[in-house]
This record gives C-alpha cells, sequence and structure tokens, in this order.
C-alpha cells in the first residue's frame, strides 16, 4: 500500500520590506562606524619647501592653513600660490610684501603681510576664513552625530622654511583668536 504525501498549503513568495529595510539599516550603521581615514594627503607646492624632522606623528583632518615663501617667483609665475596664505587651498592674502631691512648694519630681504590685512598681529582675512571653517565643522558635527567631524580646532600648518618666525607667529595669534588651538606643522622626512 503506498502512502500519500501530505499536501503542503500554496505557498506565495513574498519579500518582506520591513526585514529588509533592517537589515540595510544594520548593514549601513555597521560600514559608517568601521569607516575611518587613516591618511591625509598634503601634497604642498613645489615652489614651497618645508623643512625637515623625524617626526613620525601621523596627521589628522584639520583645516590646512599653507604660507608660501618664493622672492623670486613672484613676477614670473602670478598663476603659482607663491608668497601667499592660503586656507584649504583657497587664496586669503594673495601676496607678502617684500621687506627689507638692517641686521649688524646688513641689508636682508624678508617677507611680511601687507598692513591692510593686518589690525594689530590679527590677520583679518585668515581670521574670516578660519571663523566660517569653524563654524562649518561645528555645524557638521551637530548633523552627524560624530565626534570625529565635528569641530577640533585643529590646524595643519605648511609653512615654508625660509619664512621669518614673525610671519608664521601672526599665522598662529590669529588661527588662536579663531577658536583653533591645536597646530600640526607638516614637515619632510630626512632622506
Amino acid at each position: 500500500m503506498a502512502t500519500k504525501k501530505p499536501r503542503r498549503p500554496d505557498l506565495e513568495d513574498k519579500l518582506d520590506i520591513t526585514s529588509m529595510m533592517d537589515i540595510f539599516t544594520i548593514i549601513l550603521v555597521f560600514l559608517l562606524k568601521s569607516y575611518s581615514t587613516e591618511s591625509i594627503a598634503v601634497q604642498p607646492s613645489d615652489q614651497l619647501q618645508l623643512p625637515m624632522s623625524s617626526a613620525l606623528t601621523a596627521p589628522e583632518i584639520a583645516v590646512k592653513v599653507t604660507i608660501s615663501n618664493c622672492l623670486e617667483d613672484q613676477h614670473n609665475n602670478p598663476a603659482v600660490n607663491c608668497n601667499a596664505l592660503v586656507v584649504d587651498d583657497k587664496p586669503v592674502v594673495k601676496w607678502l610684501e617684500d621687506m627689507t631691512y638692517t641686521d649688524n648694519e646688513e641689508k636682508k630681504q624678508t617677507v611680511g603681510f601687507p598692513d591692510a590685512e593686518l589690525k594689530g598681529q590679527l590677520i583679518s582675512g585668515l581670521a574670516d576664513k578660519l571663523e566660517a571653517a569653524a563654524e562649518r565643522a561645528k555645524k557638521m558635527g551637530e548633523l552627524t552625530g560624530q565626534d570625529d567631524l565635528g569641530f577640533k580646532g585643529r590646524v595643519l600648518l605648511l609653512a615654508d622654511q625660509s619664512l621669518p618666525f614673525e610671519v608664521v607667529r601672526q599665522v598662529m595669534y590669529t588661527a588662536g583668536q579663531a577658536q583653533y588651538g591645536e597646530f600640526r606643522f607638516v614637515v619632510r622626512k630626512p632622506g
């Protein structure tokens, strides 16, 4: 005698969208939490000669401020960000002024910020750009809820090795007045 197989009810294949949304949400959250950017590409121009250092600290996400000094190329190639103060690849002060001073009865040439850009030690155009960048970072941190995207008050400073300390000090002072208190100097590795 043959046994009959019980009859299965007809099942309709349905896609449960709620379960699928849950799965994709979990995957998305996992990917966002595990995503990190370890390396930062900082590409100085050919005219910018960074100082040498043996420091091994990795750069972090920050506002990039570049101060270049290339007196000899100023008139030959004005399209280059030469003798300029640049924030995130956008010029703030296009030309640093040529200045001559006497040191031990010897005339020396250097650069400095134009008087029209300075309010005491504060570089007005730089302060405006940095404050705007700080506000953007604060809004980004609030919107995303991620601390690493928010404002941390960091500046990556790319300064030509031939610049006088006074120029770098004025940039640091201005950044400090615009809520930036942590400075990271970008340098070259020897060898």
